[in-house]
């Protein structure tokens, strides 16, 4: 959560506050589509997933945070309650698709160095002093840190899931693979079927399968 606008800004006037407020939030969805294109240049690997409506998640999830930080802005009395919800589907991606979160926060500091150009531009356009978009600034890198910590909660979440999945899947395996079965015969089409049942659930948790199992038994002196 952003802290709240400091002395600087609190001594601007209103009607200024809200001229700049009204032409930030003018600018967002440019300002959006913008950054969302200059991200997919900088990370041309980008996964791009659509929501219901067909427009990229991550499209909708810049326009969000825009508006979120300009009505903060706003008001100026304290950061916002909650960040969008999509930045911890973001972090869930990343577990998703087998990357750590650094690749994400640099498209976030991205996308803040963009966003504070566009703002500082209007800042200057409303005649906004020096010292409150100093504050403004300040501000925004701790926003930033807010959407940092909805991807990280999002990625713990899903990680720890995985990692729950895996354990399930190991010991559903070694149950399978110490399950006694018959001798198959060349023509039995069943123990085939267990076979490639068996190759299946280990490649799902990348063990090879073995040819045979050793069981040992410790005894107790």
């Amino acid at each position: 959560m952003a802290s709240p606008l400091r002395s600087a800004w609190r001594e601007v006037p209103r009607s200024r506050v809200r001229h700049f407020a009204r032409l930030a939030l003018d600018e967002v969805p440019v300002l959006a589509e913008d950054i969302f294109r200059e991200i997919r240049r900088e990370y041309p690997n980008l996964v791009i997933v659509p929501d219901e409506s067909g427009e990229p998640v991550a499209l909708v999830g810049i326009r969000r945070a825009l508006e979120h930080f300009v009505q903060y802005v706003s008001d100026g009395s304290g950061g916002p309650r909650e960040h969008p919800e999509v930045f911890q589907e973001f972090g869930r991606g990343q577990v998703q698709h087998g990357r750590s979160l650094d690749s994400l926060q640099a498209m976030y500091r991205l996308g803040v160095r963009l966003a504070w150009r566009r703002l500082a531009e209007i800042g200057q356009q409303v005649e906004i002093p020096a010292p409150a978009m100093y504050e403004l600034a300040e501000s925004g890198f701790e926003y930033l840190d807010g959407l940092v910590a909805e991807s990280m909660r999002g990625y713990a979440e899903a990680a720890a899931r995985q990692a729950g999945e895996r354990l399930r899947l190991q010991r559903r395996l070694l149950d399978l693979l110490l399950t006694e079965r018959p001798r198959k015969s060349p023509a039995d089409a069943d123990a085939d079927a267990d076979a490639d049942a068996l190759a299946e659930r280990a490649a799902r948790i990348g063990w090879p399968l073995p040819e045979r199992v050793a069981v040992a038994v410790l005894l107790r002196p």
